[in-house]
């Protein structure tokens, strides 16, 4: 039994030991100054939250180039509604968050501005969403990221 331990040690620690050999590193470029944040009020219960999954998914490939911060504010129960505050509360968003508490909400918020510019919903389709984050991020003068 010793010698097992032995070996289940010495491979633990051949492990260990590569540990920081198996991270890898990205390459981080651009601002991190975003334009617009695009930010969805969620709950898994939900169903116009869960439909905006795939339209939302769509519409950050159509906006990729674009200095657009996505966010998630979920309420589905205590926990994640207590971090997503404390979230909006570091983004400086809590009143927006707290104004527009609705599931399946999509706020545009101008974050110089502090400002929501636009709600957008399920009925919305991805080219509409799309061009109106395009519209408010050429507006605000910051066209890439």
């Amino acid at each position: 039994m010793q010698t097992r331990s032995r070996i289940a040690a010495v491979a633990l620690s051949v492990l260990l030991a590569a540990a920081p050999a198996l991270a890898g590193t990205v390459e981080v470029e651009g601002q991190g100054d975003p334009a617009l944040y695009v930010v969805k009020v969620h709950a898994d219960w939900c169903g116009a939250c869960k439909a905006l999954v795939p339209v939302l998914k769509e519409v950050r490939t159509g906006v990729a180039d674009k200095p657009v911060l996505f966010l998630e504010l979920n309420v589905t129960d205590a926990a994640v509604t207590a971090q997503s505050r404390l979230l909006a509360a570091a983004l400086d968003i809590e009143a927006h968050f707290k104004a527009n508490n609705k599931t399946g909400l999509v706020l545009l918020i101008d974050p110089a501005r502090n400002t929501v510019v636009e709600t957008l919903t399920r009925k919305n389709s991805v080219e509409e969403m799309v061009g109106k984050i395009k519209a408010h991020v050429a507006a605000s003068g910051k066209t890439s990221g």
